[in-house]
């Protein structure tokens, strides 16, 4: 983590110090259509050093690929977990027109199931977490946007951040709050 936060120290410092082009970008990520059966779209505003963002995602099926996001414990209880929703924003600063990092604030919704499918819990997790973002040009305001984000729960609706769930068996499952963490995305839009 010293490697990285010094490898932005150094991209500020030698970022141009001219002028910045405005922009509002629009797009959507590629991960969630592409790995988790979902969707996901952002408006992006760019305005001198300030970047903001807004994001709304929907439909998210965590089990997909193996359950390769999810934790070892839900995979181990073979746990059915999805994203009805996971919303939030970011506010940032542009270390160049291409380069930007944002602290963002997300409210995420979960479904989980045990293998008793009578048992659910729903619950809403809140993350506050930074994100770095790139904005490679492919065709006039044709874009792909890969960024790095952490995004570690702060808060939870569930008491005391765990939940106990039926299992087919009669046996307990206790399912603690999901937690996305540090993860990669790529986003497709345009620039106007």
């Amino acid at each position: 983590m010293k490697t990285f936060a010094a490898a932005l120290v150094l991209l500020a410092a030698g970022a141009h110090a001219g002028e910045l082009s405005d922009h509002v970008r629009v797009m959507a990520g590629i991960s969630q259509w592409a790995l988790l059966r979902g969707g996901n779209a952002a408006i992006e505003v760019d305005v001198g050093r300030v970047a903001f963002e807004v994001s709304h995602g929907q439909g998210l099926d965590m089990n997909q690929l193996g359950g390769l996001f999810m934790t070892s414990a839900e995979r181990d209880a073979r746990a059915r977990l999805t994203v009805p929703w996971t919303t939030g924003f970011g506010v940032g600063y542009r270390i160049t027109d291409d380069l930007h990092v944002l602290v963002e604030f997300k409210a995420h919704h979960f479904e989980v199931r045990g293998t008793d499918r009578n048992s659910l819990a729903t619950y809403t997790t809140f993350s506050v977490g930074p994100g770095v973002f790139y904005v490679f040009h492919l065709w006039r305001g044709l874009f792909l946007q890969p960024n790095l984000r952490w995004w570690p729960n702060v808060a939870s609706t569930l008491d005391g951040g765990a939940v106990a769930l039926r299992q087919a068996d009669g046996s307990t499952y206790v399912h603690k709050a999901h937690s996305f963490g540090l993860f990669a995305n790529m986003n497709v839009g345009w620039t106007f």
